[in-house]
């Protein structure tokens, strides 16, 4: 998935889920909002060509070398790095932070590419296969969640 459509679908998320998540949790706090836009951005700075990766060119080389693309950074253990991140320090910016990189692999799992949820024991990805990366079905997933974010702000 490409990033603008990572964001698109996580702020969108986070509004169809607002009434199950904890109050503090609103995307008009700008604190949290950027927490998920950063988040639902940083599970792909494993790849160097991504958006994030080609801000931070060391790093994403580094992470790209050791791990390879949609391997840590999309695993449980990336999810349970951010859980303990916000059980520990519980602010509003990790909140959103967690809640963006939760949604991005979420995302990704409904790709045909799918993620490796239980990496590093296993390299197995799952997936539902619902669109392919760059192709006209992601496009769906951005335009929908576009108009749903413009009909949630009008």
């Amino acid at each position: 998935m490409r990033y603008y459509t990572h964001i698109t679908t996580s702020i969108s998320s986070v509004i169809l889920l607002s009434d199950w998540l904890p109050p503090q949790v609103s995307i008009t706090s700008s604190i949290v909002l950027s927490g998920i836009i950063l988040g639902s951005v940083l599970p792909d700075l494993d790849e160097s060509r991504s958006w994030i990766g080609r801000r931070i060119p060391i790093l994403s080389t580094m992470i790209s070398l050791v791990f390879g693309h949609r391997s840590i950074t999309h695993s449980g253990i990336m999810l349970a790095l951010m859980t303990t991140a916000f059980l520990h320090f519980s602010h509003e910016f990790l909140l959103g932070l967690f809640l963006g990189v939760a949604l991005h692999i979420i995302a990704d799992f409904f790709s045909v590419g799918g993620i490796p949820l239980f990496y590093p024991f296993s390299k197995k990805r799952s997936q539902v296969g619902l669109y392919r990366t760059g192709k006209w079905s992601e496009g769906l997933f951005f335009i929908s969640g576009l108009a749903f974010i413009m009909y949630y702000l009008l």
